[in-house]
């Protein structure tokens, strides 16, 4: 009902227009020094913000600062999280005496006081096209720049993602992604959803993205309408897969997206999950990355994180020109910049996986090189960074 709302063009205009006066309030209004709030148009606090939530309050911040987190589909404390989410009403309110503020999805509307420290930490480096350089009428007319700083994970990301969101160069903050500190935990999270790793030769982490969205507001690329998986345009190639993979020893996870259609399956090589399957066991997405021998993804900002790991990736590309020419890449020959096995076909996939499970990694150095393209930083210290550049300090 929330997405129906917002896409509707007079409703939308209501809600801007709403919010326009309610940024006017908010250039006067006070901001308390010690009051934080983080805010996600998810279900949960998720990715960078939630990354950024949990450093901060694992390492006592929440004894100094008063913390609020805004959820307005979560309507009550769920038994898995430590916090209480407020809702849209409140969540205005904390954002009017906030001084700092965090999101990672959608495009905040109010606008920033000078005296507001607004921080839109996103939810991936680029890989696609967004924002301003898509063919949205409400992002092409409407301002997207209502933060103080956006992150921008290099000097070569920064100035595609300034554009996407229209916003001045002196705005972008070169910083890591505070996801990306889960990368370096010590968790072992396949013990904790029942994987024994000693079954098997090699574990493989398939995170495909979306084609088409769930709010059907997205059309990007091609994929099967029968498995919502690329390559795998019918049920029985899932079942060939599967065999291939006993006979290997390999197990593939399969983590759907979000947005995406994608069903959870159950084979005994095969198996898609979605965050229900991980968030209830206390399992933060990127410390369940962090496990895997290999990955197996397309277009996805996943890629670009997986490097820090410096392991395998196989990109499948059986839509890769569909999908340029609906949605579009964040640089030109994009290609180049896919350091892997770039999968056409069944075969290809296969293949990939003969690779890794015989040791063989032709694309180690490729990776090295293009490291740098997308990341400054690679240290699992992000948040300790993000945080004393705006000031917040124990």
């Amino acid at each position: 009902m929330l997405d129906k709302i917002k896409n509707n063009k007079i409703t939308r205009r209501i809600l801007i227009f709403f919010l326009n006066f309610i940024s006017i309030i908010n250039q006067i209004i006070p901001k308390k020094e010690n009051n934080i709030l983080f805010y996600s148009t998810r279900e949960y606090l998720e990715d960078n913000t939630e990354a950024f939530y949990s450093w901060l309050k694992n390492n006592g911040y929440d004894r100094k600062y008063n913390f609020y987190v805004c959820i307005p589909r979560q309507k009550c404390k769920l038994p898995y999280f430590d916090y209480t989410p407020i809702g849209a009403v409140e969540g205005v309110f904390r954002y009017l005496t906030s001084k700092y503020v965090f999101f990672s999805f959608g495009d905040f509307r109010i606008r920033p006081s000078k005296k507001q420290v607004v921080v839109n930490q996103w939810h991936g480096t680029g890989t696609k096209r967004g924002g301003k350089q898509i063919n949205d009428e409400g992002y092409q007319k409407e301002n997207l720049d209502n933060f103080t700083y956006f992150l921008a994970s290099s000097e070569s990301v920064a100035p595609t993602m300034a554009e996407q969101f229209g916003c001045p160069m002196s705005k972008i903050l070169i910083q890591g992604s505070a996801r990306n500190d889960y990368l370096f935990s010590n968790k072992d999270t396949l013990y904790l959803i029942g994987i024994e790793k000693n079954k098997y030769s090699k574990i493989i982490l398939w995170m495909p993205t979306f084609r088409d969205s769930k709010d059907n507001r997205f059309h990007n690329g091609y994929v099967s309408e029968k498995t919502q998986l690329p390559l795998l345009c019918e049920v029985s190639d899932i079942e060939k897969l599967n065999d291939f993979l006993k006979e290997k020893k390999v197990l593939i996870i399969i983590k759907a997206h979000p947005m995406s259609k994608l069903q959870n399956m159950e084979y005994s090589n095969v198996k898609a999950i979605n965050n229900n399957d991980l968030i209830p066991k206390g399992i933060k997405l990127y410390e369940f990355v962090k496990d895997f021998d290999a990955l197996i993804t397309d277009y996805s900002s996943i890629f670009p994180d997986f490097l820090l790991l410096d392991r395998p990736i196989g990109f499948t590309m059986d839509d890769y020109e569909e999908y340029e020419r609906t949605r579009g890449f964040f640089f030109e020959n994009f290609k180049e910049y896919m350091p892997g096995h770039h999968m056409y076909s069944y075969d290809d996939l296969t293949s990939f996986i003969c690779d890794l499970v015989d040791e063989r990694d032709p694309y180690e150095d490729k990776r090295q090189e293009v490291l740098p393209v997308f990341w400054k930083y690679a240290d699992g210290h992000n948040c300790e960074r993000l945080a004393q550049s705006i000031g917040i300090f124990l």
